[in-house]
């Protein structure tokens, strides 16, 4: 994605007034944009449904369908898998100059993403929606599918010279959703086609942007998922990063003691949801951060370090570009830090206010709190993980998520059983704990990094 990182530098150089302002607003939408726009617009939906319908419970309901399409179609099952894998194999091809066959491996991950998708959820939908409607479990299904094609097309679409066109796209396309929500929103089988509906644009223009960069005289190419060309690290990586995401809200959500059944057999928790929503949304201004740091600083000195490499440069040139990827990560990580920390603060100084315009108990403040902390060191763990994937420590990377997954999982739990005072601890102490590992792994591969380079090839 060095391309992208080339375009932001760009608009660094025209020199005005609102240059860092585009700059970190283009890396926000791009970082964060199918999840955070996501949500934004469920929150606006569910609050239009409940002004026009004066419906709490309706309201209520769409948004956790929709948030369980989200982990499911973005994380869990599809993309989860094949994220890391695809976007390495694009990587590949770029590099091999064969960029003629990236569109036909853009298919072909479609392709696979429904195939796989489709036997798998349509069933689960039916047994969970047992006592819903044939419209509400298509319509359900139909959401799934294209979340699928929109994670999938995000994956190249960000990395495109038409960021200007994938920022519109998002926006058009959630607008329309929240627009069509206010007029047709009247059942939540309707709001659900029209979030359907809106995602659909959003994948058709995503789609559009990705067939106008890339030419190709072939339609269709699966041989990236074959077994001599997956990458089973990255597979597994993509997958538990994202089961330890996800694994405490799940957590909550069916525990006895923090959730409850909202519709099916869908739980939410009144307890975890809000705090953890609010968490999220904070992180925009370190996610955009993280995300300009890497794809223009960051890419720029490792494009150069290996460069040299192959080009036959010194040993002190080579080690003068290694030195600059070690300043680069250390005021990327110190930036994201100190801005997202500023930013918490001035969330947990606002927070009581907020509760109570939201009308949430002030009794969860301390859970917002905690989790915020937390929201703020999966930001640095996946700065630390971005890079390993830059430097192509894949095991390493795979053995880090699955330990957040684990941690997550163990510690959440505890935190439950240990008591309400101690509820968001879990997710908080695990992230801690393996990005503090983190930082160990990848200064002694920063360390290790001409040795391992020239001797290990």
């Amino acid at each position: 994605m060095a391309g992208i990182g080339f375009e932001l530098r760009k608009i660094l150089r025209e020199d005005r007034l609102l240059s860092l302002s585009k700059v970190y607003g283009y890396s926000a939408i791009l970082s964060s944009g199918p999840w955070v726009v996501s949500i934004l617009a469920i929150v606006l939906v569910g609050f239009i449904n409940l002004a026009n319908m004066g419906d709490v419970s309706d309201a209520f309901r769409f948004q956790v369908v929709i948030t369980y399409a989200i982990a499911l179609a973005s994380s869990l099952i599809i993309t989860g898998i094949l994220q890391l894998p695809f976007t390495r194999y694009v990587a590949d091809l770029i590099f091999k100059k064969r960029e003629d066959e990236i569109l036909p491996a853009y298919f072909g991950a479609l392709l696979m993403a429904w195939g796989l998708g489709l036997p798998l959820v349509t069933p689960f939908y039916i047994w969970v929606f047992e006592e819903q409607s044939i419209l509400f479990i298509i319509g359900v299904v139909a959401t799934f599918l294209v979340l699928c094609g929109v994670w999938i097309s995000s994956i190249l679409a960000a990395s495109l010279k038409y960021y200007n066109g994938v920022v519109w796209a998002y926006f058009v396309s959630y607008s329309a959703i929240v627009v069509g929500s206010y007029y047709f929103g009247n059942s939540i089988e309707m709001l659900i086609f029209v979030f359907f509906l809106g995602n659909t644009l959003l994948f058709v223009i995503l789609m559009t942007l990705i067939i106008k960069s890339y030419n190709s005289s072939i339609f269709l190419k699966v041989d990236f998922f074959l077994a001599k060309n997956f990458y089973w690290t990255l597979a597994i990586a993509g997958l538990t990063y994202n089961l330890g995401a996800w694994v405490d809200k799940f957590i909550f959500w069916y525990h006895p003691a923090t959730g409850h059944t909202v519709i099916g057999k869908l739980n939410a928790s009144i307890v975890y949801d809000m705090p953890i929503f609010l968490a999220y949304l904070s992180i925009l201004p370190g996610m955009a951060i993280f995300f300009y740091r890497l794809e223009a600083d960051f890419a720029e000195k490792y494009d150069l370090y290996y460069d040299a490499v192959r080009s036959g440069g010194t040993l002190g040139m080579i080690r003068g570009y290694r030195n600059d990827m070690v300043d680069v990560i250390r005021h990327a990580i110190h930036e994201i830090l100190m801005i997202q920390g500023i930013v918490d603060v001035v969330l947990f100084l606002s927070a009581p206010k907020v509760f109570e315009i939201l009308g949430i108990p002030q009794l969860y403040l301390g859970l917002l709190y905690i989790l915020t902390i937390g929201a703020l060191l999966q930001i640095a763990f996946m700065s630390v993980l971005a890079i390993l994937y830059y430097l192509d420590r894949k095991k390493v990377a795979m053995w880090l998520c699955i330990s957040f997954f684990v941690t997550n999982a163990l510690l959440t739990l505890l935190s439950i059983n240990l008591g309400p005072a101690y509820f968001g601890y879990g997710y908080t102490v695990s992230l801690l704990l393996v990005f503090m590992v983190s930082m160990v792994v990848m200064r002694n591969e920063m360390e290790r990094l001409d040795y391992e380079t020239f001797m290990l090839q």
